[in-house]
């Protein structure tokens, strides 16, 4: 038994196989992987992409995040 990645596409699934399998028949269980999972990879792949790959750059985004919630905040108030 082995576990592999894949990624469908139009219907269609595209996986990498070890070197070792050999062309055959294989029999397929598909996991969905939950949306959220999903959207957090995706937020995590923006961020490196931004330049938030360490936890102290995320840290000062989240603490500018809060700063801009208590702003909006006040001004509602």
């Amino acid at each position: 038994m082995i576990q592999v990645k894949g990624e469908i596409k139009q219907g269609e699934l595209k996986i990498k196989t070890p070197l070792e399998m050999s062309d055959g028949e294989v029999d397929l269980i598909i996991f969905k992987q939950s949306q959220e999972a999903e959207e957090f990879q995706t937020m995590r792949q923006l961020a490196k992409e931004n330049g938030y790959d360490s936890r102290e750059k995320i840290m000062d985004l989240i603490h500018q995040v809060k700063l801009e919630m208590l702003e909006e905040k006040g001004r509602t108030k």
